[in-house]
């Protein structure tokens, strides 16, 4: 049991293993629970694509879905996953995939081999009915002319030009219309392997049973080896500032800055800093943007992290008119920890708040298991006593530093989607000096 900030938090009962082929597994049993979730992850995703392959990660990933050998249609897959109770949900991140399958404690068993037959054994055929759903999916953050209008692939654009972190991650339909079960396939056997995965249960089961099926399962999954993403880019890109015009009653609104990542000591800095002007309604990204100063319904701000490198945004959707307010009242927000430190108070709140979150996790297998399996994936702390400590240590001075350091409004990367006239554009860019 770990006591940080008066708040107490048992630790989870991880088992790690290793299998004979390389496969991490984490087995965290939570016999307090109903259920189970058996999660996969796997480092696959639009940062390990090229512009050429860019979206295959996320068509692959539909794709598992839409047959085995043993059930060869989507129907019959999905019929036998919820036959056993499960629940099968799987998402594309920038630079890794999940598949999670929840299931009542007594079908486990029988649900982790249903995985294990999804993830080593995909027909890939048939891509037509999928295609026509992504492209669905796609054409949601097109405009008619085929612009990209979804702020975060818009901002992210701007922040990683000629770099996969700046991909979408569905990717483009040219891609889409060209990929065939060779792409799938060529993927599916480079990045589908022990060595590249981990694969984690949390909730109640039986943990000597469960590790017997997940090996006879998923020992013959080949070894393959650890992909390594491309290095995040160093330095400023050339360009600070993009606007892409669209028409509706508001213009979304990005404010973003370069940051450390998941690796870094300054990790649990940023955490807190996020937590600081953005955790709930007391906060002051909310008290000042939507109380003070009635600019949105609601806004944010958050850090998004990879492995070595990360992005601090602030964000909210604002009548048209009033989008230079916004970036400026963000950037004095800013300027205010420049120039002061968090209150002690508010950094204690912010701290008792992370780690009430860290203790409600045993309360949801899913959440066990990805804190445990996507830290064992990239190499982060796996313990909740780990991660509790490097929280606590962060003090006021050490987030007024890090807002020195790595948000310097000189810095900043300024993304607008919306409809702004020639003198709300130029009175944007002009407080970012883009």
């Amino acid at each position: 049991m770990t006591v940080v900030s008066g708040v107490s938090l048992p630790e989870l009962p991880a088992e790690s293993l290793t299998l004979g082929n390389g496969l991490r597994l984490r087995l965290v049993p939570l016999p307090h629970l109903q259920s189970a979730t058996v999660s996969f992850f796997v480092r696959v995703g639009s940062r390990y694509e090229t512009a050429q392959t860019n979206g295959l990660s996320h068509f692959l990933e539909h794709m598992l879905y839409r047959g085995t050998e043993r059930h060869p249609a989507a129907h019959e897959l999905n019929l036998a996953i919820e036959r056993l109770g499960g629940t099968l949900d799987a998402a594309t991140h920038v630079d890794f995939t999940s598949y999670d399958l929840t299931l009542p404690s007594e079908t486990i068993g029988q649900g982790t081999e249903l995985l294990a037959d999804v993830l080593c054994n995909p027909l890939l055929t048939d891509l037509g009915t999928e295609k026509q759903i992504i492209r669905e999916e796609i054409l949601e953050e097109l405009n008619e002319e085929g612009q990209q209008i979804d702020i975060d692939n818009v901002s992210r654009q701007l922040l990683y030009p000629d770099h996969p972190l700046g991909f979408s991650i569905a990717g483009p339909l040219g891609n889409l219309d060209r990929f065939d079960s060779a792409h799938l396939r060529r993927h599916h056997t480079d990045h589908y392997v022990a060595r590249n995965s981990v694969i984690c249960v949390a909730g109640a089961f039986d943990s000597r049973e469960l590790e017997t099926t997940i090996r006879s399962h998923f020992d013959a999954m080949p070894a393959g080896d650890a992909i390594e993403p491309n290095s995040a880019p160093r330095g400023a890109a050339a360009t600070r500032f993009s606007y892409v015009r669209e028409h509706g009653s508001q213009t979304d609104v990005r404010l973003s800055f370069h940051t450390p990542g998941l690796a870094s000591v300054e990790a649990p800095t940023l955490l807190l800093l996020a937590r600081v002007l953005d955790d709930g309604l007391s906060t002051r990204i909310h008290q000042t943007i939507c109380e003070e100063r009635g600019l949105a319904y609601e806004a944010f701000a958050g850090n998004d992290t990879f492995e070595d490198c990360g992005v601090f945004d602030f964000g909210a959707s604002v009548e048209h008119k009033k989008a230079p307010l916004l970036v400026e009242t963000v950037l004095e927000l800013i300027d205010a920890l420049r120039e002061d430190p968090p209150s002690d108070a508010e950094v204690e709140k912010a701290k008792r708040r992370y780690l009430w979150d860290l203790r409600t996790v045993r309360d949801d297998p899913e959440a066990t298991s990805h804190l445990v399996g996507s830290g064992a994936l990239f190499g982060l702390p796996e313990r909740v006593g780990t991660m509790a400590e490097q929280v606590a240590r962060v003090t006021s001075a050490d987030i007024q530093r890090a807002v020195r350091e790595h948000l310097d409004p000189k810095d900043a990367y300024l993304t607008c989607v919306g409809m702004l006239d020639a003198g709300l554009l130029s009175d944007v860019r002009d407080l970012v000096g883009a």
